[in-house]
């Protein structure tokens, strides 16, 4: 038989090498799992899709009443329409409500975050899922990039998508694409806004879910740093009064950025945006330093 066997198979002469982009099939049956439950996809994305249509129109809207054209929703052409295109361009400007979607729609897309991030390492902890991700040629390095791309995905579609849907639509809006000459940086102005958000809510996400063993006490516990760090920072901001305080709340100086980026309006959000820069930075890296030290433990039990 092994004659046989000799005879019909060639031996295997080279050397197994690992994928360098192995992580990415972990990201992708991540995102595969998290997208098997519609019903928390239409629930998670449903605000942020209605928000994007309300934005979108108003921003049609703008462009149609400059042009002097009242649209058809709005019941067509009446003296009030003309009236309101004399003050459309200054009423409304696509810049500040890309800033107000996201100060409209903060809570929502961190609910996001949480409810996809809260499981990522907090169920492979609790069902020892990390022990075969370890024993296969998986390093560290890989598994943590894989967790934050799966997170980094959703997150993202949450806050770049709606962001680019009003840019599409003030393009095509505008007479002879006027905004794409004109405004069209905040394409990518989005883009990195998007980046930044997900990037530093999905390392914190990951932080605390790698903190627990359950789902539900990783999602209780984002809850609460958001709500508590939130919270004190406008308690003693309005006791201090001094809004500067504010900056002790990581979404306070990512809204601080928004506003910074897209030129909206800044209300008590006052001070200088490399305060929040340095904040931020701060935060994702403490967030990193739990997070791989955390892992570093399940990769040594494994």
């Amino acid at each position: 038989m092994a004659l046989t066997n000799t005879e019909v198979y060639r031996p295997f002469r080279g050397t197994l090498r690992a994928s360098t982009f192995g992580f990415a099939a972990l990201a992708r049956a991540g995102i595969a799992a998290a997208t098997k439950r519609k019903l928390p996809l239409v629930i998670l994305y449903g605000p942020p899709a209605i928000a994007t249509v309300i934005f979108s129109f108003v921003v049609y809207a703008r462009f149609a009443l400059e042009a002097g054209v009242t649209p058809s929703p709005l019941g067509g052409p009446s003296p009030a329409s003309m009236i309101a295109a004399g003050f459309a361009k200054k009423m409304i400007q696509v810049r500040e409500e890309i800033a107000l979607f996201h100060l409209a729609m903060s809570m929502f897309t961190l609910l996001v975050i949480a409810w996809f991030g809260a499981g990522l390492i907090a169920d492979d902890r609790r069902l020892g899922a990390h022990l075969l991700y370890f024993a296969r040629p998986l390093s560290r390095t890989g598994y943590l990039a894989a967790k934050f791309l799966t997170l980094f995905f959703f997150g993202g579609i949450a806050v770049v998508a709606p962001g680019l849907v009003i840019c599409i639509v003030a393009t095509f809006a505008s007479p002879d694409f006027a905004f794409l000459r004109e405004e069209g940086s905040l394409i990518p102005r989005t883009l990195l806004f998007g980046a930044l958000w997900a990037g530093v809510w999905g390392s914190v996400m990951l932080t605390i879910s790698s903190l627990f063993l359950r789902k539900t006490m990783a999602l209780v516990a984002s809850f609460a740093f958001f709500m508590i760090t939130t919270v004190v920072a406008v308690v003693l901001a309005n006791l201090q009064q001094d809004d500067r305080l504010l900056m002790l709340s990581p979404q306070m100086n990512l809204q601080r950025i928004a506003m910074w980026m897209f030129d909206g309006p800044t209300e008590r959000l006052h001070w200088d945006v490399r305060w929040s820069f340095a904040a931020v930075f701060v935060i994702t890296a403490a967030a990193w330093v739990i997070l791989i030290a955390r892992v570093r433990k399940l990769e040594a039990s494994a």
